[in-house]
């Protein structure tokens, strides 16, 4: 039986992928040649770029569209090779198909709040704390060995393009959008040219720790990790590219939050103008730069002095 239609393009995917009824036969079908949930409660998960529903609050199904389909090899090598308390259990993988190959996870259902929603209500404190818990797993991260993960591009040579082809596309963003001043574009651009890397040997890094991904619950006064959801964008890359989804979005900004994390990760990096350099370098070279610097205008880190506010 056919439930879902051949979509080929991102205005196609838009009109169904939160379509909890479209979905749900899908969803139940899944479920019970995995031995999951019973599929009685379907919820849309929050809207991003792959299709995912909350079962009975005890399974998260996600499906990821044709034109993603490298996510989900990526994320499910993360899944196999994390044994985190942090993230969710890898309860199934597989292909369900219907008119085309639609891959799926199926991951155990983790309660809590997105951090964006939350942010403001979390003391300063309580913020340091869960930097420091995060800083500490991402130090574990970078670690780990990437010679053998097949899902992922390893060869430095392919990361220096990408890189380069980043920045060029952020440029010309940036100039057609119209808000940076010509003559700031042209230093940027001088910047990249000159920029040269600090030895650092490519790590496995999420790349896109959002104010979105961090789930929180509140337990006796204070906020904790529940989870770190969405690997789709893991990444084999330097770790600076790591701190830009985490200063501009997951720490809000919040120096003495940011700066906590960084310690924890490593507690002899300093945040000074060689490290603030680096910020703008890696902020132009992100996937999604333009937006960044649309959205944070003006680009400033003066204020993120990692001796202020710290216990």
């Amino acid at each position: 039986m056919t439930y879902l239609p051949d979509v080929q393009t991102w205005s196609e995917w838009g009109q169904i992928f939160t379509d909890v009824a479209l979905w749900r036969p899908v969803i139940t079908q899944i479920c019970q040649e995995q031995g999951l949930a019973l599929a009685q409660e379907v919820v849309a998960g929050y809207p991003g770029t792959c299709a995912v529903f909350v079962v009975d609050e005890a399974v998260v199904v996600k499906l990821y569209p044709p034109q993603v389909r490298q996510d989900y090899q990526r994320e499910l090598a993360v899944y196999r090779l994390l044994d985190w308390p942090q993230l969710p259990r890898l309860l199934a993988a597989g292909v369900f198909h219907d008119r085309i190959d639609w891959p799926y996870l199926a991951l155990e259902f983790r309660p809590g709040q997105p951090i964006r929603e939350v942010f403001a209500q979390i003391a300063p404190q309580n913020r340091r704390a869960l930097a420091r818990e995060l800083g500490g797993l991402l130090r574990q991260l970078h670690a780990l060995p990437v010679a053998g993960l097949t899902a992922f591009n390893v060869d430095e040579r392919a990361w220096q393009a990408r890189m380069a082809q980043y920045a060029a596309r952020n440029l010309a963003k940036l100039e057609e959008m119209g808000f940076v001043p010509k003559a700031t574009l042209v230093a940027w651009a001088e910047l990249l040219q000159d920029w040269r890397e600090r030895p650092f040997p490519l790590c496995l890094i999420n790349a896109d720790l959002t104010e979105d991904h961090l789930l929180l619950v509140a337990e006796d006064g204070q906020w904790r990790i529940s989870a770190l959801i969405d690997w789709a964008d893991a990444d084999v890359n330097v770790p600076a590219y790591e701190w830009i989804a985490l200063w501009y979005s997951l720490c809000g900004q919040d120096a003495a939050m940011f700066c906590e994390l960084l310690h924890s990760y490593d507690p002899a990096l300093v945040i000074d103008d060689a490290f603030r350099q680096q910020m703008l370098v890696y902020t132009l070279r992100h996937q999604f730069g333009a937006e960044i610097v649309q959205l944070v205008w003006p680009l400033d880190l003066a204020g993120c002095n990692c001796d202020s506010g710290r216990d």
